[in-house]
């Protein structure tokens, strides 16, 4: 994950509300090429990666050994986030829904339903959740996909003994 990024790096983490077809990741793709090629801070070329994992999460990767991210290099990454959003008609921004997987297929469940889906079994403990909080290379190499009941989300269900 990352190969060409090392060191203290940072990522930014979005989850499509549905997942992408072969056309959006495409479109996806190639706008994150430019992106990466032309992204700079404070005139200084900043050593960027993006990657699409299981149709659904999309990660911009950028080594901070390399050259930092600024606050103007920053927000011209989540403008980018935002025309996508708003071009493929997804939803990127909502933090609110959490994603999971279970039996290989990306689950998404909004933090108010987390006990009945975890009741209904659409979730169970060793689901993979994915903690999209995490803002470092480190973190999403070794902390991003972790077992739902070793998760702080697991503390938002109640289990009924």
């Amino acid at each position: 994950m990352f190969d060409s990024l090392t060191g203290n790096g940072r990522v930014w983490i979005f989850a499509s509300n549905r997942k992408l077809n072969e056309s959006e990741k495409e479109f996806i793709n190639e706008k994150f090429d430019v992106f990466c090629k032309d992204w700079s801070a404070h005139g200084s070329q900043l050593k960027a990666s993006f990657q699409i994992f299981d149709n659904q999460i999309l990660v911009l990767g950028a080594d901070e050994d390399f050259e930092p991210a600024s606050g103007c290099s920053i927000d011209r990454s989540t403008a980018i986030f935002q025309e996508i959003d708003q071009t493929l008609k997804i939803d990127l921004f909502n933090r609110l829904n959490l994603v999971f997987k279970e039996n290989s297929e990306i689950v998404i469940v909004r933090m108010a339903d987390i006990q009945s889906a975890y009741d209904s079994q659409k979730i169970s403990d060793s689901s993979t959740f994915f903690d999209n909080s995490v803002n470092t290379l480190l973190d999403i190499r070794t902390r991003w996909e972790v077992p739902f009941n070793e998760s702080w989300a697991y503390a938002k269900i109640k289990i009924n003994a």
